[in-house]
């Protein structure tokens, strides 16, 4: 039964003089207090502009802010039986894009509820800082974007999956042993790829790297094991700190670690670079 203390809309139109693009802004923001959820799906597509995504400071289950063109696009925002789905979609208006400003949207989303994260974006800014969510599953499928994605704070809960699918920009991942993930899949394109896998450990995780045109940049704690298993046509890889057994390598820490990555590595005209760093979140 829709509850209308549960939700607040507001809605403000903003509208630029006709010197500066002549385009129609406006701003909807949409809130949902927490009543009592178990779980919540999220599902986010967003086509051009900046796109931000944090944790909620407050009780609300999410909130939603999308500033947006109105001659081009209008917000959607629909929940039902835990399923939110937020994003903007087009208004079938064929008008020019040459100097039309991008919209923004910033979503903030609980930290204590469990979350199946999905985010599919296009040519887009965006800064997203999931550390301290209670992510369950996460994929983050990117067009020709610039994203830079932070896990700053632990991981509320055990991440059973996490996929990363990158176009051809730049996407940079920071603090993934905080998302205490046991399952990551990372396929990359033509772009530049950061996996930082520095933060609070409390298991193991496998992972598939698929680099095909671009090059993967991976930071590796110091005090986490790391095998790598390489299947690569001319992409090169960087075996410092590693010793070659059979097909795999090994990191010189491999048997005293007390946690471990094994990575599996494929691609084609890519590059792997690995730096390893003093973990910060080791006491």
């Amino acid at each position: 039964m829709f509850d209308p203390r549960a939700l607040t809309f507001v809605a403000a139109m903003v509208l630029v003089p006709a010197s500066v693009c002549a385009q129609d802004w406006r701003t909807v923001t949409q809130t949902r207090q927490r009543s009592g959820e178990k779980q919540l799906q999220v599902d986010v597509q967003y086509g051009a502009g900046k796109l931000n995504v944090e944790p909620a400071h407050d009780n609300a289950l999410y909130r939603a802010t999308i500033e947006y063109d109105a001659d081009l696009f209008k917000p959607v925002t629909r929940f039902q039986d835990g399923h939110l789905t937020v994003g903007v979609e087009g208004t079938g208006r064929h008008l020019r894009l040459k100097d039309r400003q991008g919209g923004e949207m910033r979503l903030e989303l609980s930290r204590d509820v469990p979350l199946d994260l999905t985010l599919e974006f296009g040519a887009v800014e965006a800064d997203l800082e999931l550390g301290g969510l209670h992510i369950e599953n996460a994929e983050i499928h990117t067009g020709a974007s610039e994203t830079e994605v932070r896990f700053s704070h632990p991981n509320a809960g055990e991440c059973r999956h996490a996929e990363f699918a990158v176009g051809a920009a730049a996407f940079r991942a920071y603090g993934l042993g905080n998302l205490n993930c046991r399952d990551l899949k990372v396929d990359a394109g033509v772009g530049d790829v950061t996996l930082d896998f520095t933060g609070q450990w409390s298991g193991n995780l496998t992972a598939e790297l698929n680099v095909a045109l671009g090059s993967a940049n991976l930071v590796l704690p110091r005090d986490v094991g790391v095998r790598v298993s390489k299947d690569t046509f001319l992409a090169s890889f960087d075996s410092n700190r590693f010793t070659k057994h059979g097909d795999e390598y090994y990191s010189d820490n491999w048997d005293a670690a007390s946690h471990r990555i094994r990575l599996e590595v494929s691609g084609a005209l890519g590059s792997i670079n690995v730096r390893w760093v003093d973990n910060p979140a080791t006491p």
